[in-house]
């Protein structure tokens, strides 16, 4: 048989857990055909001599919604060895969307996912209105790696019911109208749909996000569309105390999974926390019966480390006076920063009971400053700053944001924060591997690069998980809990779909070492350089070369199986 793409002498590692073997992969048609000893009868022949064969990683949670509008490479995450993205996640997104609310879209992705207004008011071009339409149009534009995409609730909910969106339930027959479009969109290529019901994440100026409002009656109708359809998988944000669920928020999942007949459904929330720390074992205990009908926990496998300022202070909205400072003018925002009663009220909203951020702001520590005078203060902690100068921490705090023109960062971490104990949870079966936030809080974090991580810092620094076991967490794994039955093993007649990497070489860095400015209108980001990833290949077209782009878009969209 002539290929149309043979990788010989790897050695592959093939996404089963099964020990790595040496062999040559060969393509053809975009899938895998053979496994084994293959002469040279193939258009192209790669060399992997010295390098690990691997399936591509298929990243669960993501929000490339609004980049694909200007960027189908999606190479920040391609570069690291990840060739499906499911997008979409926690409910909002860019469509479906009316001209008449793309300002209030882009505005609640401006605060729950720290996307600049002004990126995209300049990249999305809003070729699109409803949700085919905009599958259709990143399509055409052309796609690097694969996409799955949920169907953000909130922008659906905005579509029927406008402003009313974020202040109520639907009706009856709004929510007929709303699983109708809900249902056109998943015949058109939708990964299912995703939700967002915790009061702590928040939407333009503080208030509630859409799908927010959604009650019992409107989920179960949506979800029932997703087991009439047979197909579609459901993202939700549901605990509001990270790893701590309550009965009632666990019962939201019980009626995803009953209405949709037992689809996919993941949820996010399996962090380790430094001030409980038995609280992920006792959520995946409580959980138990819900993960045996498939309902999943997500969690990262980095630690949660967030850039933090103070002109988007995503970080502590969950604080009704944060609220109050989110979508302002820089001069709005410094007013209120400075008005002692506004401080008071931030104070006890951050003793009142837990908060995101709430414990961890102290220890923050200076990262990047715009006036010249704080400069000896870098690198130093809120705590320690407080005391040079003998003041409230969080006075100090605000004080020397406002010091800067609220060009402060501050770098933290707030969750994942125990490295031992986050070793330990990253190989739990019982865990997704995911929540890594691509596309997202660009300017803040860049945890896109979580395989680079895993398998340079995990698997061969730590040595705290093998490379085989690595590999399946973050392929077959992923696969056959989202149900995308065509990828995530090298196995004849799966798609071609691969990562070869340098075993001794691969890794990236946390923190991220690099502030870019290469984002539409001149927007910030965050990236980690991939060292030892060597290629990406989608349907066995090379994407990424050492490290480099190579302009073939082989990407499609996909949906659940």
């Amino acid at each position: 048989m002539s290929y149309d793409l043979a990788v010989k002498g790897g050695t592959v590692v093939d996404g089963t857990g099964a020990p790595r073997y040496t062999a040559d992969v060969a393509v053809k048609d975009g899938k895998i055909v053979e496994i084994g000893k293959l002469g040279d009868d193939a258009k192209r022949v790669i060399d992997a001599a010295g390098l690990v064969v691997a399936p591509g990683v298929i990243d669960v949670h993501t929000h490339y919604d609004a980049q694909l509008c200007w960027d189908g490479t999606l190479a920040t995450s391609a570069s690291h060895g990840t060739t499906t993205v499911i997008q979409g996640n926690c409910g909002i997104g860019v469509a479906p969307c009316r001209p008449k609310d793309r300002d209030i879209s882009m505005h609640d992705l401006v605060v729950l996912e720290g996307i600049s207004f002004d990126t995209m008011k300049a990249g999305i071009g809003w070729e699109f209105e409803t949700f085919p339409q905009y599958l259709d149009f990143v399509q055409r534009r052309g796609l690097g790696i694969n996409v799955a995409a949920f169907v953000p609730l909130g922008p659906l909910r905005r579509w029927e019911l406008g402003d009313e969106a974020n202040k109520r339930a639907a009706t009856p027959e709004e929510t007929a109208r709303i699983a109708a479009n809900l249902r056109e969109a998943i015949k058109a290529g939708a990964f299912g749909f995703s939700s967002t019901m915790t009061k702590r994440q928040t939407g333009y100026q503080g208030k509630p996000l859409p799908t927010q409002l959604a009650d019992a009656a409107e989920l179960k109708t949506y979800a029932g569309v997703l087991k009439e359809l047979g197909r579609g998988a459901i993202q939700a944000n549901v605990i509001e105390a990270l790893a701590k669920p309550t009965d009632e928020e666990l019962a939201k999942l019980d009626l995803l999974l009953d209405a949709s007949g037992g689809r996919a459904v993941t949820f996010s929330g399996a962090f380790y926390r430094a001030d409980y720390p038995e609280a992920i074992e006792q959520m995946l205990q409580k959980c138990g019966r819900l993960r045996a009908r498939g309902a999943l926990p997500q969690t990262t496998i980095m630690p949660m480390t967030i850039e933090l300022d103070f002109r988007n202070a995503m970080a502590l909205a969950d604080v009704d006076a944060f609220k109050e400072t989110l979508n302002r003018t820089v001069e709005e925002q410094k007013r209120i920063y400075a008005d002692p009663a506004w401080r008071e009220r931030a104070k006890s909203g951050l003793r009142s009971g837990p908060k995101l951020f709430g414990t961890a702001w102290p220890h923050a520590t200076v990262l990047r400053v715009k006036n010249p005078k704080s400069e000896p203060l870098l690198n130093k902690s809120v705590q320690q700053v407080a005391e040079i100068r003998g003041g409230d921490p969080f006075d100090v705090m605000i004080d020397l944001a406002l010091e800067n023109d609220l060009e402060l960062k501050l770098l933290g971490s707030h969750a994942n924060n125990d490295h031992k104990k986050l070793g330990q949870h990253i190989k739990d079966p019982r865990i997704l591997v995911g929540l890594h936030d691509g596309g997202a809080h660009v300017d803040q974090m860049f945890q896109a690069g979580f395989a680079t991580y895993m398998l340079g810092h995990w698997v061969r620094d730590e040595k705290v998980i093998d490379l085989e076991y690595a590999v399946k967490r973050m392929t077959s794994e992923p696969a056959d809990n989202m149900r995308l039955a065509d990828r995530g093993r090298i196995v004849p007649g799966k798609r071609a779909d691969l990562m070869l990497f340098d075993p001794a070489r691969v890794g990236s860095v946390q923190p991220p070492e690099l502030q870019l400015h290469d984002l539409p209108a001149g927007g910030t980001r965050l990236y980690s350089k991939p060292s030892g990833m060597e290629y990406v290949l989608v349907a066995g077209q090379a994407v990424m070369e050492h490290g480099k782009h190579t302009g073939a878009m082989p990407g499609a969209i996909v949906q659940p199986t």
